[in-house]
């Protein structure tokens, strides 16, 4: 038997979830949920063809047997429609940030706790092949002490879902938070932030672009996120410790052309070229492949309500030494 899913909210991000539930042979898209009848339409047609299509939740209850629900509505609706999905009685995977500000965000996670059956933030930055591989490394002691980790990824423009664009909050909380998820996932919780918060893109209502440093005992952590109203586009990652680099170039999302080169000592031990959007589209694959691993009771869930809370801790602590010009401490 396969699990019966469904895709909640059909907008841009939802082709990349379909791809690659199409790719796990365990599930079959049953239904699509939009709000608008001809955007789930048009997804069914490209990725879901055997699938129902409906306008609202409670007309799919009543016409679905379904397993798990991966919602991809907007932050503000988030609280609603995983409340819903729980009184299902479904698996939920919800598109991150899990509500539009953290004290939502916190209650949604109490609801949630005690659940019998997975509920899951889709975080993906950090199944990035490459940076799967670094991190392997990085577990294995390869680079030994680290002292500097430098992750950016400055887009040319901005994105194209309007909310993201007119919310008060900017890049910081909509693609700065992926950063911050990856920090996470190498170094831990840090101790401190500070941050500096720019609007350059007439385009955008809240910061167009995002510099924080967070510190830690041993290490620094410098993030640098942007949807600037430029020609161009830069992204990169670097780890330096004292026995080994590990340096990415190129854009965090989707690109043509990546470069990861992995040095330890004076020895360079890999250098290779990247397609940038192909692990952009394994990244989302990997993500849903552990979570379709946790429904059948063969694995558990990495990112979970309380390790999503942890990054938006952190994100909104940068908010905060914005807002204050100060440093905040977080330990």
């Amino acid at each position: 038997m396969k699990l019966r899913g469904t895709v909640y909210g059909c907008g841009m991000i939802s082709e990349f979830h379909l791809k690659s539930w199409n790719r796990i042979p365990e599930v079959e898209i049953v239904a699509l949920c939009n709000r608008t009848l001809a955007r789930a339409n048009q997804r069914r047609d490209q990725f879901a063809p055997g699938a129902r299509v409906y306008s609202d939740l409670e007309s799919m209850w009543g016409n679905e047997r379904l397993d798990f629900i991966d919602i991809l509505t907007t932050p503000a609706l988030h609280y609603e429609h995983c409340l819903t999905a729980k009184r299902a009685g479904l698996h939920i995977i919800c598109q991150k940030p899990l509500c539009d500000s953290l004290e939502r965000s916190r209650a949604l996670a109490q609801e949630m706790q005690g659940y019998s059956k997975i509920f899951a933030v889709h975080e993906n930055h950090r199944y990035r092949p490459w940076f799967r591989r670094v991190r392997g490394l990085f577990e294995d002691g390869f680079f030994g002490q680290p002292c500097l980790l430098r992750i950016e990824d400055l887009s040319a423009t901005e994105p194209a879902e309007a909310y993201k664009t007119n919310s008060d909050s900017g890049v910081l909380l909509e693609y700065g938070s992926h950063l911050v998820d990856m920090m996470r996932s190498l170094l831990g919780e840090p101790a401190r932030v500070y941050a500096r918060l720019h609007h350059l893109n007439p385009r955008v209502r809240g910061e167009s672009m995002a510099q924080v440093i967070y510190e830690y005992p041993h290490a620094t952590a410098m993030l640098g996120a942007a949807w600037k109203h430029t020609a161009l586009t830069q992204g990169s990652l670097l780890l330096a410790g004292d026995a080994g680099e590990a340096w990415y170039e190129g854009t965090l999302t989707r690109g043509e052309q990546g470069r990861l080169r992995i040095s330890q000592g004076e020895r360079v031990v890999t250098d290779e070229l990247l397609s940038p959007y192909d692990q952009y589209v394994d990244s989302f694959y990997l993500f849903q492949r552990e979570c379709v691993d946790a429904m059948l009771g063969q694995g558990t869930i990495v990112q979970t309500a309380e390790e999503h809370l942890k990054s938006f801790v952190c994100t909104a602590a940068a908010y905060e030494s914005a807002r204050t010009g100060k440093v905040v401490e977080l330990q």
